[in-house]
């Protein structure tokens, strides 16, 4: 008797990855948030194994258990689906939103993308005037609560990844009363940019000013920011329209992502 193709046999799986797999989808497609005992039957698996499956994705952030008991998708999931629509969105989809940024104002555009706790600058259009900002470059992250695109972006993440950013800042204080006096002062930064909707940062190089706008998924969760970087005098004598362009690009975005705009 002739021994299968390799390429006719099915392909092997783990069980346990099939059902922790199998166990996030029931989450994601009920019609309301289910209990760990309503998943188990929706699996056809015994409630012991269905509490282990659980309390590893609870323990990995795939899912979260309210006070009530049930359950819905957690914070590393959203974080695979903005990996997921990175390789593509980006790439062929909010590209060309930059470029018409930059095209419109003739000044240094970006985009910036949250991804994990950080907001990295993933596309770079530089501006058409002889006077331009230098020293900017695609992946550069860090320093959130000061960059215009961090500020606009954690202003409206996951309260978690705005705390983190805002306590490593914490850490990087001397003094107790200090740090405490910064914190205060970040929290009330970013309710500002949540007021208006954008973020500036005019302080971080001295002459250069940097603006930026959030854009959002299609489920509404905060995506990145798009925005402008220029010397501060050309700020200053064209606020009105460089913000009207900003706004407009990060609403493009937005749609582009398919949450839509009125």
């Amino acid at each position: 008797m002739m021994k299968p193709d390799a390429a006719d046999r099915p392909p092997q799986t783990l069980q346990t990855v099939e059902r922790a797999l199998s166990f996030l989808e029931i989450v994601a497609t009920c019609s309301s948030p289910p209990t760990v005992r309503e998943v188990s039957e929706r699996l056809g698996l015994n409630l012991t194994t269905c509490y282990h499956l659980m309390r590893t994705l609870l323990a990995r952030r795939y899912l979260e258990r309210r006070d009530d008991g049930t359950l819905r998708l957690g914070f590393n999931v959203g974080a695979l689906f903005r990996a997921y629509q990175l390789g593509f969105d980006v790439n062929e989809h909010l590209s060309s939103v930059v470029s018409a940024l930059r095209d419109r104002t003739a000044e240094t555009a970006f985009l910036s993308i949250l991804e994990g706790r950080n907001v990295i600058l993933r596309v770079l259009v530089e501006g058409s005037q002889p006077l331009r900002v230098a020293g900017l470059y695609v992946g550069l992250a860090g320093n959130e609560v000061k960059r215009a695109s961090g500020k606009a972006v954690l202003a409206y993440a996951d309260p978690a990844i705005r705390e983190a950013a805002i306590e490593q800042q914490r850490a990087e204080v001397g003094s107790e009363s200090a740090a405490d006096d910064l914190v205060a002062r970040i929290h009330d930064d970013l309710a500002q940019v949540r007021n208006v909707g954008w973020a500036i940062d005019a302080d971080h190089s001295p002459g250069i000013v940097s603006i930026g706008a959030p854009f959002f998924d299609h489920a509404g969760a905060v995506f990145g920011a798009v925005g402008l970087v220029l010397p501060s005098t050309r700020w200053m004598a064209n606020q009105d329209e460089l913000l009207d362009a900003v706004l407009t690009a990060a609403q493009e975005a937005t749609r582009r992502l398919g949450a839509g705009v009125d």
